[in-house]
């Protein structure tokens, strides 16, 4: 798996997240953390990135509750991909 079909794995189908952030914004954040080889640096990238697409979706006009579930959803397809992206990185020696 290459960078671009990490971050294509990760928002394929998030239309909503989309509409609502920009495929620019999406695909300059989920780029730098496919990009980032560190586990720890990359952990607090997502963590950081999971509280702005809460934070973005409850702009947009959902609860917070429905906006924490869908980042949430959202936030494990991009930890996904980035473990395919990384095997290396993710398995314990």
């Amino acid at each position: 798996m290459n960078i671009e079909e990490a971050v294509a794995a990760a928002t394929d189908g998030a239309t909503t997240l989309l509409s609502c952030l920009g495929r620019p914004f999406l695909a300059y954040h989920i780029t730098a953390i496919m990009r980032e080889a560190d586990v720890a640096h990359v952990r607090d990238m997502q963590q950081q990135f999971l509280e702005r697409t809460r934070e973005a979706l409850v702009a947009d006009g959902l609860e917070n509750s429905t906006a924490a579930r869908f980042a949430s959803v959202f936030d494990s397809r991009v930890r996904r991909a980035w473990r395919r992206l990384h095997p290396a990185e993710t398995t314990s020696h």
